[in-house]
């Protein structure tokens, strides 16, 4: 997915759905991301939400703001057992200034991932160590 800015406004979004997921054990997601923003773009966001059975996001599983300059990052989120779907979700900051790209998106079932949250209170579950 290419979020090109040059084409929308301040604030407006792109979505990428998953097909719908039924996980009886966590699992590891695992994605490449790009993000080329104006350092002084504060809106330009990629997040992965939970997006229920009921069409909404349901649960931030991951946000990250800010410019990767020339290089891809890696991305490695816990996904809980359930049954959802994901949503991929860039808002474009400055217009003309904030391209957003994913890639490389990769559901690991049975991976046995270890997860310690870096933010327990708001639910948000980053990967930091992981054996598979």
């Amino acid at each position: 997915m290419l979020l090109d800015s040059s084409k929308g406004h301040t604030g407006d979004q792109a979505a990428l759905l998953s097909p719908t997921l039924t996980l009886s054990a966590p699992a590891l997601l695992t994605f490449s991301y790009h993000m080329l923003l104006n350092d002084t773009d504060t809106v330009g966001t990629l997040s992965v939400y939970r997006f229920s059975v009921l069409h909404t996001y349901d649960q931030v599983l991951f946000q990250v703001r800010g410019n990767s300059g020339e290089r891809w990052e890696s991305a490695y989120v816990c996904l809980r057992a359930g049954e959802y779907q994901l949503a991929f979700v860039g808002t474009v900051g400055l217009p003309s200034l904030s391209d957003i790209a994913i890639d490389d998106i990769v559901v690991w079932k049975n991976t046995n991932c270890f997860v310690q949250q870096l933010f327990p209170s708001e639910g948000i579950c980053y990967l930091l160590f992981a054996c598979c």
